[in-house]
């Protein structure tokens, strides 16, 4: 049977910019108080709030209140896992019922290409986003949406069984449990308040039975219950490619968020990133192109780095000559300064992700990451608390490692 045009093996969640307006906090949550963050992520199906989002991490991350798609494309791989959320509207939730969603369209890669362009003009949708295979994402729990009800749209108020049991719920006599209700999608396609958004063919994944610690879809969080064989990852640029596969990379050697949660290293292995900037080179029928269609052996994705020998022994040899710069230059400013100044900690990064002495580094656990794009190396030096006094050795020692490992090594230094 001749494969249809219009169908695709692979389903994918687009990323928007980051709109603070249509994020709880801000208009439903006291900003006077310390906990004006905090806002369900999901509830119970007794009507019970869940809180699951910590908010120190999303602070320590940083991302900026009017962030980039590509910004919140690359927190979303940081963090492994595409969160849940109620997809306000003017203050309005577009989801139903007690469970969070996450959102992805099952579109063609050439119909998703030209519909992205033309809904850019309100910026909901960009050409950024993350492709999983169809049958992988509904094995994980995702489904198609439902468009409309059999009889009229009916919202449930005060009486109503399913009333308070989240933000917004249908009726009862509608027919859609509370458990089927994120599915739904208001449709009105008569003449008069046409609601029609069919053509976006969306899909939905929500957290059913609470089985995950954060609120949103594993892909990268490593956990026995969803996997996924290999993904997709959508930018624009070629510039943007290389930004990725060193954010891969990094997220590769830090194996895990530094919250602790691991990643799924085979999954990162098998990330391919596609830039519409190069879409043209490995197909000539753009018009028609589809995810299915593509030579995955020349999208780009992160490579093993080989390391010889000879550069492992280089690169101990080195750091033990560096340890004894670092100590002796801070023992000569200790004697000179005293400890003075406030305490903390003197170290070496380096930010090259691919490079050979980077992997020796990482594979000699010489240098650790955690997932911030630096490689931190912890010198052995002398035993002071001053800061100030530690960087005189640190400075020298990053010098000395720039010119005899061929790449740059910088100070670095935070207070206890």
């Amino acid at each position: 049977m001749k494969k249809r045009k219009d169908l695709t093996e692979w389903i994918i969640h687009f990323v928007h910019e980051r709109k603070i307006e249509n994020e709880p906090s801000f208009f439903l949550c006291d900003f006077e108080s310390e906990d004006y963050h905090s806002f369900p992520d999901n509830f119970t199906y007794e009507g019970k709030p869940i809180y699951q989002t910590e908010q120190s991490q999303e602070e320590e991350y940083g991302l900026e209140e009017d962030a980039s798609p590509f910004c919140v494309l690359k927190k979303i791989l940081h963090d492994g896992t595409i969160k849940t959320g109620w997809s306000f509207r003017k203050g309005i939730p577009t989801i139903y019922g007690p469970k969070s969603a996450s959102c992805f369209t099952e579109m063609p890669l050439y119909a998703l290409i030209e519909y992205s362009k033309s809904r850019n003009v309100d910026k909901l949708v960009n050409t950024y986003g993350i492709a999983f295979i169809k049958e992988e994402i509904f094995d994980a729990g995702a489904r198609p949406v439902i468009y409309g009800l059999s009889g009229k749209h009916k919202e449930a108020k005060t009486g109503d069984s399913f009333f308070g049991i989240g933000l917004r719920n249908l009726a009862e006599e509608c027919g859609i449990g509370l458990k089927e209700m994120y599915r739904y999608v208001y449709t009105n396609i008569s003449r008069q308040k046409r609601i029609d958004w069919t053509h976006e063919r969306e899909w939905r994944w929500a957290d059913l039975e609470r089985k995950f610690w954060d609120p949103g879809l594993p892909f990268f969080s490593k956990t026995d219950l969803i996997s996924f064989s290999k993904i997709i990852i959508l930018v624009n640029t070629t510039d943007e490619v290389s930004q990725i596969i060193k954010l891969l990379q990094n997220l590769h050697h830090s194996g895990g968020t530094n919250y602790g949660t691991p990643y799924d290293l085979n999954l990162i292995e098998n990330s391919y990133i596609l830039s519409l900037e190069e879409l043209k080179n490995l197909t000539t029928d753009q018009d028609n192109v589809k995810f299915e269609d593509l030579p995955l052996k020349k999208i780009p994705k992160i490579k093993k780095i080989i390391v010889k020998q000879e550069t492992y022994d280089l690169v101990k040899k080195v750091i033990l000559e560096a340890e004894k710069i670092n100590y002796n230059a801070t023992e000569k400013k200790y004697k000179e300064l005293g400890d003075i100044g406030p305490c903390g900690f003197a170290n070496i990064v380096t930010y090259d992700t691919n490079s050979e002495i980077t992997q020796a580094l990482i594979d000699l656990e010489i240098a650790h990451s955690f997932a911030k794009g630096e490689y931190i190396i912890y010198l052995k030096g002398y035993p002071i608390q001053s800061i100030s006094v530690q960087e005189f050795g640190t400075k020298e020692a990053a010098i000395f490692l720039t010119e005899k490992l061929g790449q740059r090594f910088y100070p670095h230094s935070r207070l206890d």
